[in-house]
Order: C-alpha cells, then structure tokens, then sequence
C-alpha cells in the first residue's frame, strides 16, 4: 500500500507486519508522448516497476497478485469510490524487496497502465479524497488483526506526508503509524511499524512504492530517490 491502486498492496501488509513483529527495458524512451495500448500495457508496467538494482543491498522476493490481494482490492475500490479494477489494461508489482538489522525494511512498487489518463486522475482524487486514509486504515486493521495474537492490541494512525515526487501529474504521500502491543505474561511490548504509500499519476500510469520499516521512519531522502526513479522510467516508457 502504494499508487492510487494501493488495493492489491493492502493485502499483504498484515504478513509482512507479523514478520516485523516476529523478529527488459519494455517500452523505448520517445521524444512524444504515446497512447499505451492494451497489448503493450503490461510490458510498460513491468518496465516501470522498481528493479534490484534500484535497492541492491535488500534481497529480492517474488511479488505477484493473488486471488486474495484481487479480492481485497475491489472492497477498497468500493470504499474509496475509485476506478474499478477491472478497467485497467494491466497491472504489475515489483518484487518485494527486504532487509534485516536493528531497523527492518521492506519495500514494494506498483505499477497500472489504465485507458486514460483521466481514469488516472479520478483514481488518485479518490486516495487523495476525505475517504483515504480512513479506508486504508480499515483494511490495514482487518489485515492485522488477523495476524497478530490473541491478547495482543493494535493501534493505527494516518496522516499525510509532503510529496516525495516533482514533475508528475498528481501525488500522494501518506504515513500510517502501526503499534502492535505483543502480551508476554503480565507485560505488553510495544512494536512499532511506519508504513508509508506514496504515488503519483503520469499520463495512462499510477505509479506507486510502499516503504515500511521498523522502530524508525522510513528515510525522507531514500524515499525522494526511489519517486525519482520511477517517475523517469515512467517518462521514458509513456514519453
């Protein structure tokens, strides 16, 4: 959780949470913008999507959509009042890529190729809307509450960030603080996980990176890097 179409991500954030707990070139650059077809879609998307070599110190897992994360998708569709996902020509996500050590990472992109960019843009007012952070702290709890223990509480709080991303056509940035009180005998201990989904919309392309991290926030600079990135791949592949 993200571009706009932080849904899918949503899914997986109560696993990689309880794990916090617990311990090519698709599309040629063009000196004008193109329309994407449905056919090149999924090839603009990959070419998009943050690679290894964008994070080469974390390891790279495996990152691709289920029926699970597809499910949970539509029911914050329909909370947000977005674009439904059946509309999109194509949808990818990055591997996911984590590191371990004293302070955790794990970080993930997303990328969708819808028909226009005024789809684009009624998608990212939709996460951008009062609705936002209330629903994607919802589906956040509903996905935690079913990994942590029994005994154990769980508090959520959103609020929005500054834009990490300049030069796109709309952004967002928006940070949930995550405390997961693990019980141990008569004792609580307090985990903390920040959770950062940014995006942005670029002609046909919601782009978006989930950064989450343990015990500290995640880096402002390490951030502003990865938007970057993204967003020049974006250019090169769209125009």
């Amino acid at each position: 959780m993200g571009s706009a179409r932080t849904r899918r991500r949503r899914a997986r954030i109560g696993a990689i949470v309880a794990v916090a707990v617990l311990a090519a070139g698709a599309a040629a650059a063009l000196g004008s913008a193109r329309d994407v077809t449905r056919g090149a879609a999924h090839a603009v998307a990959v070419a998009i999507n943050l690679r290894h070599s964008d994070l080469p110190k974390l390891s790279a897992q495996s990152n691709p959509i289920t029926a699970q994360e597809r499910r949970f998708s539509a029911q914050l569709t329909a909370c947000l009042g977005g674009v439904p996902d059946n509309l999109a020509y194509a949808d990818a996500q990055s591997p996911t890529f984590t590191g371990s050590g004293q302070t955790s990472l794990t970080i993930s992109s997303d990328t969708e190729i819808l028909p226009s960019a005024a789809l684009v843009a009624k998608d990212l007012a939709a996460v951008r809307s009062r609705k936002g952070i209330p629903c994607l702290r919802h589906q956040l709890g509903v996905q935690l509450k079913a990994s942590i223990g029994k005994g154990d509480t769980l508090s959520i709080h959103g609020v929005p960030l500054p834009s990490v991303v300049s030069g796109s056509d709309g952004t967002f940035a928006l940070r949930f603080n995550v405390i997961v009180g693990i019980k141990q005998g008569s004792s609580t201990l307090p985990v903390r996980v920040y959770y950062d989904t940014i995006g942005f919309a670029y002609r046909q392309a919601e782009v978006g990176f989930d950064v989450l991290s343990t015990a500290t926030a995640p880096s402002d600079s390490l951030e502003r890097r990865l938007g970057a990135s993204l967003l020049a791949r974006a250019h090169a592949a769209i125009g």
